[in-house]
């Protein structure tokens, strides 16, 4: 076991990061206009909209589709995603899988990119995306996307669909639709999945013993669409589905099973056996449980 170290930021990405921080700052200074603006019924509907649409793009597209291959779909409806989960200033599809895996892969250990364990809370979150030595991770664990040309000119133009979101919801319906419909749904978006990194790993309740420290978080799976049951996650990383319980609403799946019924998604994965592997949780802390797993050389890698 080997700790992997980021490559030094050059110059030229450190100012393209500066650049990527002033636009994700910029954009949060634009909530501040809302008491300035007015605000409909009509207006709310298109922030929630909006916020949805975008959600969906990394819970669906970024998260459950780029990184895990949960359901399979159309070339068209792969740029659409991609294109979704953009918006939400997540950086592009190839980026956010290659980091994601790479989670998954090292999860709360030295090389994953955003363990609270390893960086705490504000790592976790924020920092990580910010500090720009995640800038240019080694795209080889994402080559069958790579591949796709449409999907390199996503990553390499990231914020064009986010400055698009802003000029048709502007065109649209104003000043009120750019505050609440850009400005407020796209921050939303931007923080509701990163919560999943940071607290997804630090409050909530574990169903299985995995070798890392997700937890299920109800009120998160409200939030980010089902992304809350993230120990479920964890357990098994290729199921298109998270909340394995009834009562667990995971609106993404619903999502993706409605799509797969009108044929625009398809070979949807499900959770694996889950009455055997069921595991009462231990007393013991998780950190602890990890460091010994780690010593047995029995923690599980996760799903590249």
């Amino acid at each position: 076991m080997h700790r992997t170290t980021a490559p030094t930021p050059t110059l030229g990405s450190r100012l393209v990061n500066l650049g990527s921080t002033g636009i994700v700052l910029g954009v949060h200074g634009l909530c501040l206009l809302a008491p300035l603006v007015s605000c409909s019924w009509r207006v709310v509907a298109v922030g929630a909209g909006s916020y949805l649409l975008q959600t969906f793009g990394i819970t669906a597209g970024y998260h459950r589709y780029f990184a895990h291959h949960a359901f399979k779909t159309s070339r068209v409806f792969q740029f659409v995603l991609g294109w979704l989960g953009c918006a939400a200033m997540q950086n592009g599809p190839l980026w956010w899988a290659s980091s994601h895996r790479r989670h998954h892969r090292f999860s709360d250990r030295p090389g994953d990119p955003h363990s609270p364990l390893l960086g705490g809370f504000w790592h976790a979150h924020l920092g990580w995306v910010l500090s720009g030595e995640n800038d240019r991770p080694d795209l080889a664990n994402v080559r069958e996307f790579s591949r796709f040309p449409e999907l390199r000119l996503l990553d390499r133009f990231k914020w064009i669909p986010t400055l698009v979101t802003g000029a048709v919801c502007a065109l649209a319906l104003g000043w009120p639709a750019f505050v609440w419909g850009f400005a407020i749904a796209t921050t939303l978006a931007f923080h509701a999945p990163l919560f999943v990194n940071s607290l997804g790993h630090m409050r909530g309740s574990r169903r299985f013993e995995t070798s890392d420290s997700s937890r299920n978080n109800a009120i998160l799976a409200a939030l980010v669409l089902g992304e809350g049951w993230h120990n479920n996650h964890h357990y098994d990383p290729s199921s298109a589905r998270h909340g394995f319980a009834w009562w667990e609403i995971d609106v993404t799946y619903y999502a993706i099973w409605s799509l797969s019924k009108i044929g625009v998604v398809w070979d949807v994965r499900k959770p694996r056996g889950l009455s055997s592997a069921r595991r009462r949780f231990s007393r013991q802390p998780v950190v602890e449980r990890i460091h010994e797993g780690a010593a047995r050389g029995t923690v599980r890698i996760g799903a590249d």
